[in-house]
């Protein structure tokens, strides 16, 4: 799953195939690659702006594109997290919770697609149509366009 040649929506889709009970949405965001990119790499200041229920995220430790994050969310309970970034992709992930970025180039476009997944999770995934599944999408939809408003932010 490390392979740099496999494009990273595709590696996102293997991951999601990989993590029954995920949740996966994309979106094509009106911005070259790196202006969305440095959106989505800036763990520590985009992140809270994006995510609602996370208050503060730090890089508490980092070699090269492997970091450890601080996270804390909203109600002050914090949590640290693995993470791996790179261009084009970004997985976090501790006992709880796998989150992952990734995006392609299109034209002057770019492709961001964005996967959530409770490590907790039923041990059934839930049925498309349910209020579960839908709510998850419609948060990871807001997240995508919260993130492509924050493009025309870091563009200023």
């Amino acid at each position: 799953m490390n392979d740099p040649a496999i494009d990273p929506i595709d590696r996102l889709e293997i991951l999601a195939a990989a993590l029954p009970g995920s949740h996966v949405r994309q979106r094509r965001i009106a911005a070259p690659f790196d202006a969305v990119w440095q959106v989505v790499a800036d763990l520590e200041n985009a992140t809270p702006r994006y995510e609602p229920g996370v208050a503060q995220v730090r890089v508490i430790e980092q070699d090269g594109e492997f970091l450890r994050l601080q996270v804390q969310d909203t109600a002050g309970r914090e949590e640290e997290m693995d993470a791996r970034l790179r261009s084009g992709w970004c997985l976090m992930q501790s006992s709880t919770i796998v989150i992952a970025f990734a995006a392609r180039s299109i034209g002057s476009e770019t492709l961001l697609a964005h996967l959530e997944h409770r490590r907790v999770a039923a041990s059934s995934p839930s049925p498309d149509q349910s209020p579960d599944h839908q709510a998850a999408h419609a948060k990871i939809d807001a997240e995508l366009q919260t993130i492509e408003r924050l493009v025309t932010d870091y563009k200023s």
